[in-house]
């Protein structure tokens, strides 16, 4: 059982493909409001957790606890109707589609009404469509993309793009968003502008996970990161605290860890 506090708590958590343990006894929580940070050099398992977290991997062992219940073995559909959301390192967009049309894919995980409504526009289907449309608009002021809304998704430059798969994450209104290398590629005012979006989500007491490679990056705004080396924990922190980690400082073999965001 969870702790008083803990949102999501991660137990023992273990997975092998083949003979290699890509995630190997991994035990963690994470309290609700909070901005983890995880990091690690390639290979350590830190995708392999988040697929883990979200439903796309299932463990060989262990669990994994969100808001008091079991979901280990529950499906991705399940645990995003549950609020758990992911974006990837790759931009998926649907082309063809304007922004605003991709962001409200993202709210149709929390709507209740069938098929047959939908084929004949019923009322609860207008009526929710309705809302997903405000839910999508608020979502792109969110992340600063309102005046693009009737632009097509394709058209847009990586960064924004990138803000984009963030604001379809929060048109299905979650409570957690896994962030898997949202920086990657991004130039110095995509990275700045990345930055700030996230800390406004952190005000707005989202919950996140955050993988990233960039160290600096990850300790400009998060205030507490674990650290994965082989499919395991080897370090849990502040940021000051796993700059200085001697495993830490092993793990990425003495090279610089950081890189300035500039």
């Amino acid at each position: 059982m969870a702790e008083a506090g803990e949102f999501l708590v991660a137990r023992d958590l273990t997975l092998s493909f083949g003979g290699v343990q890509a995630v190997n006894s991994v035990s963690f929580s994470i309290a609700k409001g909070e901005l983890r940070g995880l990091i690690g050099p390639n290979g350590a398992g830190k995708s392999t957790l988040f697929h883990l977290i979200s439903g796309h991997f299932y463990p060989d062992r262990g669990s994994l606890v969100f808001e008091g219940n079991r979901i280990e073995n529950k499906s991705p559909a399940a645990r995003a109707k549950m609020g758990i959301s992911i974006t990837f390192q790759a931009v998926h967009l649907f082309s063809g589609m304007t922004v605003l049309e991709n962001v409200m894919v993202g709210g149709h995980s929390w709507t209740k009404h069938e098929w047959l409504e939908a084929s004949f526009r019923l009322r609860r289907c207008r009526n929710e469509e309705r809302s997903i449309r405000e839910k999508a608009m608020w979502a792109l002021t969110m992340v600063g993309l309102e005046r693009y809304a009737n632009q097509l998704a394709e058209s847009l430059p990586l960064g924004r793009q990138r803000a984009l798969q963030i604001a379809r994450a929060l048109c299905s209104m979650p409570k957690l968003l896994l962030l898997d290398e949202p920086a990657s590629g991004l130039r110095g005012d995509e990275r700045r502008e990345l930055l700030s979006l996230l800390e406004k989500l952190h005000e707005n007491a989202l919950t996140m996970i955050l993988i990233e490679h960039d160290v600096d990056f990850v300790t400009k705004v998060a205030p507490r990161i674990s650290v994965l080396d082989q499919g395991q924990v080897i370090a849990d922190g502040t940021p000051d605290e796993i700059r200085e980690h001697p495993a830490v400082i092993s793990a990425y073999l003495g090279t610089a860890i950081s890189h300035e965001v500039n």
